[in-house]
């Protein structure tokens, strides 16, 4: 069995409800060979998430989904900074299964517009839930 690298709990329940999805984010990404060395839950106002890969790191926001560029600097609790930042389309909560596709930019396809996470309920908080449960 393969030790996975999966981000610790955090202790804002805000924040904490995104692991569940992002532990299957990284699940995909490792089971798709992508190098993962490290990855943790952010800050909010957007609530993020950062997976380290090597040089590069690949953030995830709510706001804008996934980003991609060369890590400059982060850890968890600190925003993370990326030099070269690309946004990789596929919304803001892609499948978690097709994440590691969206690394290849060509299959990425054109960005949405960033989602407004102040913007009251639009159905986001509900399928976070249902990524906490599986």
């Amino acid at each position: 069995m393969i030790d996975r690298i999966r981000p610790l709990p955090h202790s804002d329940p805000f924040v904490d409800v995104t692991r569940g999805y992002i532990t299957s984010v990284g699940d995909a990404l490792q089971a798709g060979g992508v190098p993962l060395s490290n990855v943790w839950l952010d800050p909010c106002d957007p609530r993020d998430a950062t997976f380290v890969l090597g040089l590069k790191a690949l953030v995830w926001n709510e706001s804008e989904g996934f980003v991609l560029g060369e890590f400059v600097s982060g850890e968890p609790g600190v925003r993370t900074v990326l030099r070269d930042p690309v946004r990789l389309g596929g919304g803001v909560l892609p499948d978690p299964r097709s994440v590691p596709r969206l690394l290849n930019r060509d299959a990425a396809g054109a960005p949405e517009p960033p989602r407004s996470y102040s913007a009251g309920h639009d159905g986001f908080e509900d399928a976070l839930v249902r990524h906490s449960s599986s």
